[in-house]
């Protein structure tokens, strides 16, 4: 094999693992918030739990990718929460989402992934 042939060989295999692993982060990611506001036994002190979880946990992405333009971060670690949102009003109708309070802590999380960068 040439070096160029290994280069690119090692170029995907990077881009197929980190893509792997950036899937894994937003399942996780939607999960623990999901599971903190929209469980059926989710009282007052998990959704306040979801609500800063929801802030906080993209604070820290933002924190830790300061180098990243807003755009190119919501797109890697916010498209979880996007396709989360789209779940949402078609799976729960849009008012009980807002109700639960699924929503707000969703666009808020894209928002800090987002804006963040002036927040640091």
């Amino acid at each position: 094999m040439h070096i160029m042939e290994i280069a690119k060989i090692k170029s995907w295999s990077t881009v197929v693992v980190n893509g792997f692993f950036l899937v894994i982060l937003n399942l996780s990611l939607i999960t623990v918030i999901g599971y903190l506001m929209f469980d059926s036994e989710a009282n007052l002190n998990s959704r306040v739990g979801g609500i800063l979880a929801s802030f906080f946990i993209p604070y820290f992405i933002v924190t830790k990718t300061k180098q990243m333009s807003g755009l190119e971060r919501m797109l890697k670690y916010g498209t979880g929460f996007m396709f989360y949102i789209v779940l949402a009003m078609v799976m729960v109708n849009i008012p009980m989402a807002l109700q639960l309070g699924l929503l707000p802590c969703l666009v808020s999380a894209l928002a800090t992934l987002y804006y963040g960068d002036r927040l640091v």
